[in-house]
């Protein structure tokens, strides 16, 4: 998913695993954590490996498929009442974290819809949480970019770039 110019991306997901760049080494190391189940990304969370709202509502979502995929392998019949753990912990890693608590929802909202394997969709539905992020901040830098002078400069006090959202930035 990461665009040509970006040079690190915060979370990905690759070979049935969520990938965090765990922030709190850089700048000094670029050290990437490999995650299989949601009680490691809910830890994550609460760790601060990811930051910032929007990557921390993203890393949510690949935390509810490895949710789904442990709560199916362990009844395929009743994983909805299996994930519930998962949910709550998940949704307590970082309480206050409103897209945390939004991607955790929409997550959720797929449920009612799936019969078989919640796997593949719940997938798809993070990676469309992720893909609709960088969508939207490529808009909004488009449109605040129409509004500055050609000669400025835009100096951000807020961690508003590729590492606190789905792989682009808000600034």
């Amino acid at each position: 998913m990461p665009y040509q110019h970006d040079i690190l991306c915060a979370v990905t997901w690759q070979n049935d695993q969520l990938h965090l760049l765990d922030q709190r080494k850089l700048p000094q190391q670029q050290q990437l954590m490999a995650l299989s189940s949601a009680t490691s990304v809910a830890q994550a969370i609460s760790d601060m490996v990811v930051r910032g709202a929007p990557a921390i509502g993203i890393t949510a979502a690949y935390g509810v498929v490895l949710a789904a995929k442990a709560a199916y392998a362990a009844d395929p019949n009743h994983w909805q009442t299996f994930i519930e753990t998962d949910m709550q912990q998940l949704a307590q890693a970082r309480p206050t974290a409103v897209n945390l608590v939004w991607a955790l929802q929409r997550m959720r909202g797929c449920f009612a819809k799936i019969s078989g394997n919640p796997v593949p969709s719940l997938l798809e539905e993070a990676q469309r949480i992720q893909q609709e992020d960088i969508d939207a901040n490529r808009r909004m830098g488009d449109l605040g970019a129409a509004l500055l002078p050609s000669d400025c400069q835009v100096l951000t006090h807020c961690n508003a770039g590729a590492l606190a959202t789905g792989g682009y930035g808000t600034a």
